[in-house]
């Protein structure tokens, strides 16, 4: 594929899915790790506390749901459980993505919270890898190099 071609794209957080999120704050910090946001996003009606924290050169998400969980065929086991990407062009990556055999696990939306707004896609490789594609609006977390 030419350079032209490629969408930019970079790492932006992982995130875990945890029993007892406050433990697990607890945890990240005292291996110093900084709690950055705790907060409750409201998605498809529903409700879901989320933590940010970061932690050496990256975010982590913790929570004891996921957004995207009643979308899958069984529940998330606690754990690494997908990887976000930021990309340039979310429509063209994420089509990509799914002509590269992805499956949409829940179909794009646009979400506000305290991390700032953001376009995002969630998807699964044929592997079964979960991952999520945003595009950022707005910042509302400093940046990490």
């Amino acid at each position: 594929m030419p350079e032209t071609d490629r969408v930019k794209m970079k790492i932006w957080n992982v995130a875990a899915k945890v029993a007892d999120v406050d433990a697990e704050i607890k945890f990240v910090q005292e291996l110093g790790g900084a709690l950055v946001l705790d907060e409750t996003l409201l998605v498809e009606g529903q409700a879901f506390r989320v933590a940010l924290m970061k932690w050496a050169d990256k975010y982590l998400h913790l929570f004891a749901n996921a957004v995207y969980e009643p979308h899958l065929e069984r529940p998330l086991a606690c754990g690494l459980c997908h990887v976000v990407m930021e990309v340039s062009d979310l429509d063209l990556q994420r089509i990509r993505a799914l002509e590269a055999g992805a499956r949409e696990v829940m179909s794009p939306q646009f979400i506000s919270a305290g991390f700032g707004t953001r376009d995002v896609a969630f998807l699964q490789s044929p592997g079964g890898i979960l991952f999520e594609l945003i595009r950022v609006h707005e910042h509302r977390v400093p940046e990490l190099p």
